[in-house]
């Protein structure tokens, strides 16, 4: 049965384990930080003094500044009307760009810092050189050039953004010397940009005047020329463009003359042809057409007939054709149509006569037509000769009027010597150096100190494969149980007063300023502590209620069949695997179970030394036979709780632990007790526990914090599965809950709750005395 308080120890177990599943790995970087603080802050300090006394040590070096004014043109005294004869910028954007970057080099180059080291004499200065004061004597002067690249080691151009000034930076350990550099090389490079720009407009003017001449020449010549042609062609009062003026209208009028002509013959023609074919008709009368119907005798002829013919018809219903009147009126009609057939033929003859004229007259204005066309050909080549000289002459003409404007310009730049670049503020003084920055070294040098520390201090954290928390238990593949406080600190301030330590702040104010007492003296005439026996001696600590949170596990992880025989062993030695023993034994009997504590470590038993008991007899004279199993264990004076001690040591335990006869006594023994606890030997360095662990219901790993290794942990947990053990879990022991490498994982979740939920123990420990060591078993003969 589990008891109220055992419930209660269980719960702090997965507090932990819920706060590192939800947590983010940034809260792990800081509590790394936070463990290895002093470390992180010792190389700060050491960064910082060691900049801070380097840069104290440092030359003092000053800065003078020029500010100069540079401008893409030159101004303009003359107006906008006259041009600068040698071109600059040209107004776009990337054109003044790149002519900008040229001037900063042009202000940086050799030629600039030689023109000062020159008027200065520089090269023989021996400070300017940095030539020290004993060496002076021997001072030999170096080439101009080199002193110039000194020079210019000294210069930087700092452009003003959005704006078209520079300035000129010379740093140097004289403040005067730096001005005077900086003014220096301002002038410079103005008296270079003047003469460069004086230099280009006389090489300007040279060459303008050159082709001035040539110019000059080619212009007399082309108007010579065009004024032959012109004579040639008789075209000095017309203008050929009037000439061809005249010749377009004549060709227009003939050509509207040939239309016109045209026209009109293909009416003759359209006439003729209508009234030839009236002329084969044989009535007379039916004349259809107009021009016929319009001649006054074809009219009269016709109206005659038409009244003989009338007066024919009315007589022929009377009369007969023989009658002499009407046959006078027959051949008076065939008269009629004579004459009419005659005027029709008169009128063909008109037509033909007409028409001849009309064709006569188109061919002559088609010849008129053609002649006009040849006379303009002619005029269009002609024309082309002209406009060739013409073009020339006006070619030439321009070219000569622009070389002439632009040489008056040059003569006009060549006296005015105006300059573009204008020095804006001449260098001062400097009153303060700029180089060393003590505070930006200072600053910069605190912030790489803190990363350098915190980079060392993660280093070394995760160089330390030490096992520390129970993330690392897990991370080998096995089950956390719970934790053992370190019982220095259990039974020190913090431990013996633990409950004191969550009372009033002003105690734990006074507390904090106790002398530490020494962990094995209590400094009150009671006697050294027995970490093996200490649950039982202070059943209400942190450390006794970290052993029950740990008997707890081990039973709820089997509810239905609880573990009875339990070994206890560790990966390697001194890692306290007799203590979690002892413990865990007198918390299980303190929950009313009978225990049995078996020394199964035949190699270096200590159980003996624990309990204070002496024996000849044990469980390796039970396996030989050599005692009986009630003869071999023994009572102490804790309830519930025997001991089995080793009895004399084998010279083969493993051997012997392979015996039947071993089985048959751990069976035994689990039928006398409700639990036995086996205390073996490290299952990294022998076999012992690996064979123990095949009789036993289950396997509890023993690790040390800050000793046990991750590899030695793997490495035990991979032998006990190899054989397929039964591994319940494993106790972290010896955990320092005051120590920073552990951070924050348990402090707040056992020790808090621990001390809080008991408070201080009235009574102090128990007083009672821990036993003078046994003696070391006898060693049993092979």
């Amino acid at each position: 049965m589990v008891n109220k308080s055992t419930s209660d120890a269980a719960a702090p177990l997965s507090t932990p384990i819920a706060v590192e599943e939800s947590g983010i790995e940034i809260w792990e970087y800081l509590r790394i930080v936070r463990r290895r603080l002093l470390l992180i802050l010792l190389t700060a300090v050491v960064v910082v003094g060691a900049t801070a006394f380097f840069t104290l040590r440092m030359t003092k070096i000053y800065r003078a500044t020029t500010t100069v004014r540079i401008e893409t043109q030159a101004p303009k005294v003359l107006g906008n009307d006259v041009e600068n004869v040698v071109e600059m910028g040209t107004g776009s954007f990337w054109s003044n760009l790149e002519y900008y970057e040229t001037q900063y080099k042009i202000i940086e180059s050799r030629d600039i810092a030689l023109r000062v080291v020159r008027k200065y004499m520089l090269h023989e200065d021996p400070e300017f050189l940095g030539v020290p004061q004993e060496q002076r004597a021997e001072f030999e002067p170096t080439t101009p050039e080199k002193a110039a690249q000194a020079l210019q080691g000294l210069v930087t151009v700092e452009p003003v953004k959005d704006s078209r000034l520079v300035k000129i930076h010379v740093d140097n350990r004289d403040p005067a010397r730096a001005q005077l550099y900086a003014n220096a090389l301002a002038k410079a490079y103005l008296d270079k940009n003047l003469a460069n720009t004086l230099q280009s407009t006389v090489d300007a003017g040279d060459w303008l005047s050159t082709q001035l001449d040539d110019a000059r020449t080619k212009l007399n010549t082309a108007e010579q020329e065009l004024f032959d042609f012109k004579k040639e062609n008789s075209i000095l009062s017309v203008s050929l463009a009037e000439r061809q003026n005249i010749v377009t209208a004549q060709m227009t009028a003939a050509a509207t003359s040939l239309t016109e002509a045209r026209a009109r013959r293909i009416e003759i023609e359209s006439r003729k042809s209508a009234i030839a074919k009236v002329a084969e008709n044989n009535d007379p009368l039916a004349i259809p057409l107009e021009s016929l119907n319009s001649n006054l005798l074809i009219q009269q002829l016709k109206h005659k007939h038409g009244e003989l013919s009338q007066q024919y018809s009315e007589l022929s219903e009377r009369y007969g054709k023989n009658f002499p009147q009407m046959r006078e009126l027959k051949a008076k009609l065939h008269r009629i149509e004579n004459d009419i057939e005659r005027e029709v033929k008169n009128i063909l003859r008109a037509i033909d006569a007409e028409l001849t004229a009309a064709r006569r007259s188109e061919a002559g204005l088609k010849r008129a037509l053609n002649e006009l066309h040849e006379q303009a050909l002619a005029l269009n080549q002609k024309e082309v000769a002209y406009n060739r000289l013409a073009r020339e002459r006006t070619n030439n003409e321009s070219v000569y009027n622009l070389l002439l404007g632009r040489s008056k310009e040059a003569d006009l730049s060549r006296m005015l010597r105006v300059n573009n670049v204008q020095i804006l503020d001449p260098a001062l003084l400097p009153e303060y150096p700029i180089k060393p920055r003590l505070s930006l070294n200072v600053t910069l040098a605190l912030l790489i100190g803190l990363a350098l520390g915190i980079a060392l201090a993660l280093v070394i954290e995760f160089a330390d494969r030490s096992i520390k928390t129970q993330d690392d238990v897990e991370a080998a593949g096995i089950a956390f149980l719970g934790i053992v406080p370190s019982i220095d600190t259990a039974s020190s301030s913090y431990g013996g007063q633990y409950g004191q330590y969550y009372g009033k702040k002003k105690r734990h104010r006074k507390s904090k300023k106790r002398k530490k007492k020494p962990v094995k003296d209590r400094g009150n005439g009671k006697a050294p502590i027995n970490f093996d026996l200490f649950v039982h001696e202070n059943p209400k600590s942190q450390v006794a209620e970290s052993c029950r949170a740990i008997r707890t596990n081990l039973l709820f992880m089997s509810a239905d069949q609880p573990a009875k025989r339990i070994l206890i062993t560790s990966p390697s030695p001194q890692e306290g695997k007799t203590t979690v023993a002892m413990n865990l034994a007198i918390v299980m009997a303190q929950s009313g179970a009978k225990v049995l504590i078996v020394d199964t470590d035949m190699r270096r038993p200590r159980v003996h030394r624990a309990v204070g008991m002496r024996s000849k007899q044990g469980i390796s004279t039970a396996i030989l036979g050599e005692s009986t199993i009630d003869e071999s264990i023994l009572h102490t004076d804790m309830p519930n709780v025997d001991v089995l001690l080793c009895g004399p040591v084998p010279p083969n335990p493993a051997e012997l632990m392979h015996t039947d006869s071993f089985a048959r006594v751990v069976d035994a023994l689990s039928a006398r007790y409700d639990h036995v606890i086996f205390d073996s030997p490290p299952v990294g360095v022998v076999t012992d526990a690996a064979i123990l662990s095949k009789l036993v219901d289950g396997t509890v790993l023993v690790v040390k914090s800050l000793q046990t290794s991750k590899d030695a942990l793997k490495h035990a947990a991979t032998v006990l599965k190899d054989i397929e053990a039964n591994i319940l879990g494993a106790v972290l022991n010896d955990l320092d809950l005051h120590n920073r490498k552990y951070g924050q994982h348990y402090y707040y979740y056992y020790y808090k709750k621990y001390g809080y939920y008991y408070g201080q123990d009235k009574t102090g420990d128990s007083g009672r005395e821990t036993p003078p060591p046994a003696e070391d078993p006898p060693q049993l003969n092979a």
